[in-house]
């Protein structure tokens, strides 16, 4: 029986971070508005090609703000609080929109990662690396309706997920169902972070270069760091009848976890921008002249010191391809 309905009372019942989790939650989501704002204006204005990758990162930052909006609901209804202040009707309706938000988790992460896949896929015009990244996003499609049917029906009746005499932290098999969804998560992502890094090593640029390029294009490791940490929380969250307190560090966790993955995608944007503060050019001069013939840098032009190392104008142009076609 729950120690608020016996009238016993912990002396840390009424303690609360919800408002430390808001203020959280709207840094990050301005933080993410700020840099796909700067992305978009480099790719509508400067570059003026706006691709699949783009809209499904526009949808991604849509599905961001929504969950910044589900939060700040949440801690209405006692995240970031201890259940047991909480009324029965509170907490049939918190248990609600936790199953809602883990769904929601799953929807936004392969987005996420089909934002990457797309990415990739204009950046790397080569057919057969195209062709895994079609296979990848395929997959990324089966596990969508996987995640949601299987998110949905692993406890059954479906009410066992946020009726309090359903116990939902005594099923086992959710708990095992998310853990593994969580490490699904993390390979994929070292997946595909890894698929493009031996084709940046064929590059013809100067080691210092390839080195920061390879760099940026690796800062998605990252995103696998917070993915394990934010593995860890899951038992917790999931076991714990305290749910309202403990699942605060899995969102916290979670929101970061998007945030530096739509960050790392924006980074390899910026360039353009830059080169057109910095050097006095127009960036879309600078790309046209160095960056659309080269494994689709029209998003991360080619330093000029590349012009200047390839002697033979017929190989640089065999192996920097234009984007219309792949490269020889």
């Amino acid at each position: 029986m729950d120690r608020n309905l016996t009238g016993s009372l912990p002396a840390d019942a009424y303690e609360n971070i919800a408002g430390g989790l808001i203020a959280y939650c709207v840094i990050f989501l301005l933080l993410n508005m700020t840099i796909v704002g700067v992305r978009f204006y480099i790719r509508l204005r400067i570059i003026r090609k706006f691709g699949s990758d783009d809209i499904a990162l526009g949808v991604t930052l849509f599905a961001t703000f929504a969950s910044v909006l589900g939060v700040t609901i949440a801690t209405r209804l006692g995240l970031g609080g201890h259940i047991e202040v909480l009324s029965i009707d509170d907490r049939i309706a918190f248990n609600k929109l936790l199953l809602a938000s883990s769904l929601g988790y799953h929807v936004a992460i392969i987005l996420l990662k089909s934002t990457f896949l797309l990415q990739f896929r204009r950046i790397f015009p080569l057919p057969t690396f195209q062709r895994l990244c079609d296979i990848f996003l395929a997959f990324l499609a089966a596990w969508t309706v996987a995640g949601l049917v299987g998110g949905m029906t692993i406890c059954l009746p479906l009410s066992r997920n946020w009726l309090p005499q359903g116990a939902i932290w005594e099923c086992d098999q959710r708990l095992w169902f998310w853990m593994s969804h969580g490490v699904i998560h993390v390979i994929t992502d070292l997946m595909i972070f890894i698929m493009p890094l031996p084709l940046l090593r064929t590059l013809p640029l100067p080691p210092l270069h390839k080195f920061v390029l390879i760099g940026v294009f690796s800062l998605g490791f990252f995103t696998c760091a917070i993915s394990c940490i934010r593995l860890t929380t899951l038992r917790s969250s999931l076991r714990d009848p305290d749910v309202t307190w403990t699942a605060a560090t899995t969102m916290f966790w979670s929101l970061g976890e998007v945030t530096c993955s739509i960050v790392c995608l924006c980074i390899p944007t910026l360039r353009p921008l830059l080169g057109d503060i910095f050097s006095g050019r127009r960036g879309d001069e600078n790309i046209m002249q160095r960056g659309s013939r080269g494994f689709a840098f029209d998003a991360i032009s080619l330093p000029s010191s590349v012009e200047r190392q390839s002697p033979n104008p017929r190989r640089r142009q065999a192996t920097i391809s234009s984007n219309d076609g792949p490269v020889q």
